[in-house]
This record gives C-alpha cells, structure tokens and sequence, in this order.
C-alpha cells in the first residue's frame, strides 16, 4: 500500500475503545496513525488515499496464541484418550516428514484466509519456521524440544544445545518474525532441563511456550507416575511428584510472566489458579482440542476473574477442525456462555496480552502496527461484535491485513 492509506468500512471495532459507525484506521508506513469517524480521519489527512469496504466490518487481525502448522486433516490420529491420540502421532513422525512443510504452508494460508494476523506456532525443534516466514502473518515459531533425543549430554548441555539452535534460527527473519523456545510439557521434558530452560529464557527476554495441564493422563503421570503417559518417551521417570502438573512447574521454576501455557483443561484447582496469577503465567485456551482429546473444560471464566491473562489458540490440525481463531473463540463463547465482545477481546487484544505483545498489536489504537481483519457484516444494532465474530467464523473474512499490507484480499482471489 502507499505510504498513507486510509482503511474505511461501515463498521470499525477498535476492542480497546467502543465501535465506531463509518469509521476509518489510517495506515502510515505499516501502523496506526488515526482511529475515528471517516469524515475526521479523511480531515487529519486529505491527501491519503481511501479504500473503502462497504458493507464490512474492521476488526483487530486474530493472535493465535498456540497453534501448530505442520499437521493437516487427513490423516488425523483417532481421538481420545490423550495417551492413545499421542502414541499414533509418534508413530505417524518417520513419514510425517515428507510431508510437513506443504501441511504448514496449507495451515498457515488457512489461518491468513481467515483473519489471523499474528501466530505464536509450535513445532519440534521448530520445523515449520519456514512456512511462517513465507505466509506473510507476523509471530513466533517456538521451537519444542525433547530430551530424550540428546543422548549422552546432561540437563545443562542439552539447554545450551537448543537455545544455540535458536540463535542460530532468527538470522535473516522478516520483520516481526522471531524463533524461540518450547518446554514442550512435563511429560516430555526433565524437571532439571526445565527449569535450566525457563531460567535461560528470562535471562534472555524470551517467550517460553509449555503445554500444561492438558490431559487426565498428565495430571496421573505427574501426581501418580502411573497411566497412559508413563514411558511414553521412554525415558521420563520422572513422574509421582504428588502435586498437579501447575504446581509441579512452579516447582520446577518453570512459570513466570514470559510463558505461555497452552490446554490448562483438567484437574486445574483453585490452588493452581493462584499459582498462575502469581507467577504471571498466560494461558492459551484450546477448547476445540481439549474436547477432540477427551480432556476437561478449562476454567477460563475463573482465570479471567482471577486477572490471569488468556487468549485463544486454535492447536492444529491433528486436534482441531481448522486454523480459524474466530471458529475456535465461537465455540469457546458457546461453551462458557460468554458475550461476543469478550469473545472478540479474547481473539485480538487478549492474545496479545497472553504474549506480551499488546503494545504492538490486538486493538486499533495510534502506534501499533496495522494489524487487521475485513469481515463481509455490518450489523446495526444488537450484538455486533457476536455477529461479526460468527461470520468470521463462518468464512466472512474479505481481507486481512499485516503491518499495513494486504496478505489476502478475497477480491484479488
């Protein structure tokens, strides 16, 4: 786009401020240099060019904050339980690897085309960083790894080896596009090389991504030692602990204000709740995921009355139906019986929160980039942000917008 366009539709919802009725978003070198009325927006700059939707919505682009790319709908392993689902998705890994690039291009398309602007993508070792980085979205890959794969190195060495791994990633990204790492989850990473993990991310000013609390089995793993999950690397002997998996974590010194944790859907008590406010951890709620794998319902009306922070992540393909958040937060409005505004909150502003990203991205307010959704509705009246998150969710996104450039635009399709 020029250097100053003016983005204008029937209907702007900046999420951080109140809807705006013929309302505009100015666009100076990729981010926000006016929210209001057009009539005002046109008068602070007369000379920008104007590109109206009629007949449109402008939302904050969605931030998926935990998805994974590099599956697709195919060959989805059988549902729940959780240790059944995951011991197929091993199996499935040796041929996987043909073809997991073309999965996470078709993912990451899938995403854009419905209004995902900003992805925080996990992967082993952080595979699909290419995919990412080609799709035109902004976001992180978080590089999940394992330690059972490094055989002969202890904790410490293992650390070392991953986040140089990393490093190593984030030469010659894009713009907005960063490598960081993955704990994938206390089944599958030692308490010792969590923690040294976690402790290497602050000291860097990093984002950990985790998968915490998903499963019945993880918490029988973690409390117990027993069950599905037992020996499902091989080497994680580590079970029996006698606390939930939250606890068991903090512990660890895992949680903290840069982790995001992904799932928090079973056995998540009023104790672990205060945990995660305490340590500041975000949660990326998965509901989709959660019911496909047998898991429970997280409790995230609790958490947002507790001032935990949450956003909404989709997970992938192997788990859930599709790559669209605004599908995902309409099941989660349904499930918890929440209003469309919080709905739509949780998919743009409450992502970026959840990363600590919410000075760059989420709401149209003047400074963050110009991050944002065109959505085919403009209701009047009534319920607009339910209406206009079900037609996302429906397929209604006419364009989506990155930093000020257009990554799809259905009218060019």
């Amino acid at each position: 786009m020029p250097q100053e366009t003016i983005l204008a539709a029937d209907l702007v919802l900046p999420v951080a401020a109140g809807p705006i009725a013929d309302g505009a978003v100015l666009v100076r070198d990729g981010r926000i240099a006016s929210v209001g009325p057009l009539a005002d927006v046109r008068r602070g700059a007369p000379d920008a060019e104007v590109r109206r939707f009629a007949g449109c919505s402008l939302v904050p682009g969605a931030v998926n904050a935990h998805g994974h790319l590099g599956f697709r709908r195919q060959d989805k392993p059988a549902s729940a339980p959780f240790s059944v689902w995951l011991r197929e998705l091993i199996s499935k890994l040796p041929e996987k690897e043909s073809w997991t690039a073309e999965a996470a291009r078709d993912s990451a398309r899938e995403a854009r085309e419905a209004g995902t602007t900003y992805m925080a993508e996990s992967s082993p070792y952080g595979e699909c960083l290419p995919q990412l980085a080609e799709s035109g979205m902004a976001g992180t890959v978080h590089a999940e790894f394992f330690p059972g794969d490094y055989s002969g190195m202890g904790p410490q060495e293992r650390v070392e080896a991953i986040f140089e791994s990393v490093r190593k990633m984030r030469e010659g990204l894009p713009a907005r596009v960063d490598a960081q790492v993955s704990v994938h989850s206390p089944y599958t990473v030692d308490p010792v090389s969590a923690g040294l993990a976690a402790v290497r991310s602050r000291e860097e000013g990093g984002r950990l991504a985790i998968h915490l609390s998903e499963s019945p089995e993880e918490v029988e793993f973690i409390l117990e030692g027993t069950g599905g999950l037992a020996g499902i690397f091989e080497s994680n002997n580590w079970g029996g602990r006698g606390v939930s998996p939250v606890q068991y974590f903090e512990e660890a010194g895992v949680l903290g204000a840069n982790v995001i944790a992904a799932h928090l859907a079973t056995a998540v008590s009023e104790v672990d709740l205060g945990i995660l406010k305490a340590t500041n951890t975000a949660a990326a709620h998965c509901p989709r995921s959660n019911e496909y794998l047998d898991c429970e319902v997280s409790p995230v009306p609790r958490m947002l009355e507790r001032g935990i922070r949450v956003g909404m992540g989709t997970d992938g393909l192997w788990s859930s139906p599709s790559m669209n958040l605004f599908e995902e937060t309409l099941f989660a409005i349904r499930l918890h019986g929440m209003s469309g505004a919080l709905g739509l909150e949780l998919a743009t502003l409450g992502g970026a929160r959840a990363l600590g990203i919410d000075d760059e991205t989420g709401s149209f307010e003047v400074g963050k980039h110009a991050d944002l959704a065109v959505v085919g509705v403009a209701p009047e009246g009534g319920d607009a942000e339910m209406a206009i998150v079900e037609a996302a969710a429906g397929g209604g996104v006419a364009a989506t917008v990155v930093s000020g450039e257009f990554v799809y635009n259905q009218t060019d399709s």
